[in-house]
């Protein structure tokens, strides 16, 4: 069970970012659920609930949000909905989240939990955007790279974008690594057009100072 002493009351947040309130909520998940061996299943169904409920039911996503349904209702909906479906750490912890009106951060919670997890486990996420799908053994050389130069595991997430045309974009954390033929020629082109203006104004600039010599 969850200590509700262990996450801070509404009066004691009201100033601090919800991305805050969301990490200290998460840290107490995560340390009742790592406690009962429960930590990769409740990001599991976390992450489960965010994405194949939340997002696609849009009824239980009003009832998570909305002030206007009151706390006993939504006990007993959450105790109706999860209970048997999902592990004791998360129900519990729901509840929770609905006794101090915080259901609402749950998305945030699910965010700052898996990088907690993460940040546990030494994994590192990584989002790899191509033209064309990669073949396995080059995502296999990205992540041998990424893992010798960290140290840590590389979680990758592979996407395609045909509009990149070449190349690549390669998001590890919060930073960003493009490669991309579009990238490059869109650099090309800034660098043409701001080499075009600066001949403009030089030719500009040379042709004021002509006219100013002849008028002497």
């Amino acid at each position: 069970m969850i200590d509700p002493h262990a996450v801070p009351k509404t009066e004691q947040v009201a100033n601090v970012s919800a991305e805050r309130i969301a990490r200290v909520y998460a840290d107490a998940l995560y340390a009742a659920a790592a406690k009962r061996g429960q930590a990769d299943e409740v990001l599991g169904e976390l992450e489960s609930l965010v994405d194949d409920v939340l997002r696609k039911d849009a009824r239980l996503a009003t009832l998570f949000s909305g002030a206007a349904v009151g706390r006993d209702v939504r006990h007993e909906a959450i105790a109706k909905a999860f209970t048997g479906r999902a592990s004791e750490s998360s129900v519990s912890f729901l509840q929770v989240l609905n006794s101090h009106e915080r259901l609402g951060l749950v998305k945030e919670i699910a965010r700052a939990y898996r990088a907690l997890s993460d940040e546990k486990g030494r994994r590192l996420r990584v989002r790899v955007t191509t033209a064309v799908p990669l073949a396995e053994d080059q995502l296999q050389k990205i992540v041998a790279e990424i893992r010798q130069r960290t140290q840590m595991e590389p979680v990758v997430l592979a996407e395609v974008d045909p509009e990149l045309l070449g190349g690549m974009k390669l998001r590890i954390g919060d930073r960003q690594y493009d490669s991309s033929v579009k990238t490059r020629l869109e650099n090309l082109r800034t660098q043409i057009l701001a080499r075009s203006s600066h001949e403009i104004q030089s030719r500009r600039d040379r042709f004021r100072v002509a006219v100013g010599d002849r008028a002497v």
